[in-house]
């Protein structure tokens, strides 16, 4: 049975001295002097209106480079050139898919496809927050003052604020679709209730964000063989859920073999034979800073929700960052963005493992909730803000945009390219995306970046040749060879960029070039003979055609 605040004022001992004094400083927190409703709202309006005005800066560039990069190939698969052959990368049909939509959405209406790429994941990120903001109120466990109070805006501020230079990546959409799916996972969980529609919905979105990469198929792996253990076989049998997930991964496979039979037949002997050698191991990225750190604070959030909140859909998180996790490791890369999914949920769960436990200790009266859940959900926005800009300050690269190598590259081509085609050679995506996406130059090859000789070259030669003799050549180093300088010859780029720091170790007193490893092919050699040194910038050297 509950008791009531005053219970517990006639069960507590005598006064001590000085106890009504701070009885009386402390008095306008209880009863007699509630938050208004007023008040109430308008700290929550700004605690939503912070992370919607943060959205609007991303409509200002750049965009983040792989981004622009997988953007850019999806601008030349619309534009009629034939995918995985006349522009080759590593990512799925579905990838391209996806970024597609502001492509065409740009033919048909005008404007950008950047400016149509963010406006449309804004968007998507606010249908994603009121899908989840609804949820909130359908699960079990969080159907108490300060649970409801504190989730919707820290899913805001994971889905919109947290991303900053990751802003649509592919975990990002990911993220995106994936949240309402978390949510819905602890409804299923706890045994509540949700349309049938909604769930149908949530389904199909969570279908395309898990399909953009193998890895992301551990979140519904681990969630649904937990409700699995949880419901039953029959229950699971008839759930919509996975059925859509799972009919979205056989159109996709569909899609993979049938539509596009070049990404098995040269994407993936380049991605086992050379895309894996980039990078770093999957232990130094266990140990890294920052999948280690993450770690650590996921075992005790974790061991906080398990044996105090104890609420399946903290369970449900728990499973969903570990899966996440487990996706940055295998992908064995080290970079920031992999852990994108895995911090999100951890602070997702931080902050639903507080509230329900807190929610057991608040005042039985409605309205005696709104000054603590206030206080307490400001407090926890605030420190969420200041981590994340401690972490990464927001918007650095927009503020920088303008004396950044980018943009001083754009106005070089946007003089010396007429023709808008360049021919960059070099190990990285960026400073060349976004330059490509706000240039509308094209690439003059079916590769992005020469990653796959970066690859090929990690490490040094047993004979202590600096390049390998064309006759010495594997199979896709002697498709590099040729096909780069095929395309180099057929589109005669106004530009030619060359990176001359190559990514690739050092292994004589001769620093690899990538121009000089080219020029080797007679065709090249014989095409870049009208070519001259334009200027140099930093580590790069640009040549124009005479």
């Amino acid at each position: 049975m509950n008791e009531s605040p005053k219970d517990f004022a006639d069960a507590s001992p005598a006064p001590q001295p000085g106890a009504a004094a701070a009885s009386g400083r402390l008095g306008w927190l209880r009863s007699g002097n509630p938050l208004s409703v007023g008040a109430d709202r308008v700290i929550k309006f700004a605690l939503l209106l912070v992370p919607i005005a943060w959205l609007a800066g991303y409509l200002f560039p750049p965009i983040n480079h792989d981004v622009g990069a997988v953007l850019d190939v999806a601008h030349r698969w619309v534009s009629g050139e034939r995918l995985y052959v006349d522009i080759i990368d590593v990512n799925f049909p579905l990838v391209f898919i996806v970024y597609a939509i502001p492509e065409v959405m740009s033919q048909m209406f005008g404007g950008s496809s950047v400016v149509w790429l963010n406006s449309l994941l804004i968007a998507a990120i606010l249908g994603s927050f009121l899908v989840c903001r609804k949820l909130v109120h359908l699960i079990p466990s969080t159907r108490h003052p300060l649970a409801e109070a504190l989730l919707p805006p820290v899913i805001l501020f994971v889905l919109a604020v947290l991303p900053n230079d990751m802003f649509g990546q592919r975990e990002h959409i990911m993220l995106i679709a994936a949240m309402p799916y978390l949510l819905l996972a602890g409804i299923r969980a706890e045994e509540g209730s949700a349309a049938f529609a909604l769930r149908l919905g949530i389904g199909l979105a969570a279908g395309i964000g898990f399909g953009l990469k193998p890895f992301f198929l551990f979140i519904p792996l681990f969630v649904e063989l937990y409700l699995l253990t949880l419901r039953g076989w029959r229950r699971t049998f008839t759930d919509i859920v996975p059925w859509m997930i799972g009919l979205l991964l056989i159109v996709h496979v569909f899609i993979i073999v049938a539509v596009t039979p070049a990404y098995a037949q040269v994407v993936l002997p380049l991605v086992a034979e050379i895309y894996s050698e980039i990078g770093e191991s999957t232990r130094s990225v266990l140990t890294g800073r920052l999948v280690l750190p993450t770690l650590i604070a996921w075992v005790c959030i974790s061991a906080l929700a398990f044996f105090l909140s104890r609420s399946r859909f903290a369970r449900c998180i728990i499973l969903f960052a570990a899966a996440a996790m487990l996706s940055a490791i295998l992908q064995a890369k080290g970079w920031k963005y992999h852990m994108l999914p895995s911090l999100a949920a951890i602070i997702l769960l931080a902050s639903a493992t507080m509230a329900q436990m807190v929610d057991r200790y608040l005042p039985i009266e409605r309205r005696q909730h709104r000054l603590p859940v206030a206080g307490i959900t400001a407090s926890f926005l605030a420190l969420l803000y200041y981590q994340a800009a401690l972490f990464n300050p927001p918007f650095y690269k927009q503020i920088e945009f303008n004396d950044s190598i980018t943009d001083t590259l754009i106005h070089v081509v946007e003089q010396y390219a007429p023709n808008k085609r360049i021919l960059v050679l070099s190990p990285g995506i960026y400073p060349y995306y976004p330059l490509v996406n706000y240039t509308g130059v094209r690439m003059a090859m079916r590769f992005q970046t020469m990653w796959l000789l970066q690859g090929i070259y990690a490490e040094c030669d047993e004979q202590g040749e600096i390049y390998n003799p064309p006759d010495r050549m594997g199979e896709q180093e002697r498709m590099v060879f040729d096909s780069v300088s095929d395309d180099f010859v057929r589109l005669r780029p106004d530009l030619v960029i060359v990176d001359n720091i190559p990514g690739i170790p050092e292994c004589g007193p001769e620093t690899f070039s990538y121009l000089d490893y080219f020029k080797r092919n007679p065709k090249f050699g014989q095409a870049f003979a009208s070519y001259e040194l334009l200027l140099t910038l930093n580590q790069f050297s640009v040549y124009r055609r005479r």
